[in-house]
């Protein structure tokens, strides 16, 4: 993983936040707003002098919508093409206004709130392409844990001593 200035009172807070909306959505006192947002596939052929293919994944939000990203395995581009957000990462909180183009680290997680409706877009290197392999290249760029990249989970205790 990148040499990240880690805040873990900031990385409990992101994957407490995403534990919250899937337990409100869960037990039925919040709505899942996933029906207002639009999930589009691109694709570049795999080049076969580097053995891979680009994967991108653009995702458009309505304003006033919180989310929080996937856990990725890789260093990626990510662009705000259009909108503003202000995020949250174990590395800090940020406003952001489209344009805006950054490095996603390896390891990194972040939550999301929509200040204005949002185009946001990930560019991640594959050897699978295509809608058909869609569950194949989701798996080689998203970790479903911490624990499975090798790395030290969020301890969401240092959240209850500010209570």
């Amino acid at each position: 993983m990148a040499n990240l200035l880690v805040d873990d009172k900031l990385k409990a807070q992101v994957t407490n936040l995403e534990n919250t909306i899937k337990n409100e959505v869960e037990s039925g006192n919040a709505e899942c707003a996933m029906d207002q947002t639009t999930l589009r596939h691109f694709y570049v052929p795999i080049n076969e002098e580097y053995g891979c293919g680009t994967y991108t994944r653009e995702l458009t939000v309505p304003k006033g919508m919180s989310f929080t990203g996937a856990l990725h395995r890789h260093s990626h581009m990510t662009f705000l093409m259009k909108g503003e957000l202000l995020v949250v990462s174990e590395t800090g909180k940020k406003h952001i206004k489209a344009p805006h183009t950054w490095v996603t680290p390896s390891g990194a997680k972040r939550a999301f709130y929509a200040v204005e409706d949002s185009i946001l877009t990930n560019v991640h290197l594959t050897k699978h392409l295509g809608e058909e392999n869609l569950e194949q290249m989701e798996e080689e760029v998203i970790a479903p844990s911490y624990t499975a990249m090798g790395l030290k989970e969020p301890d969401l205790t240092i959240l209850l001593a500010e209570k």
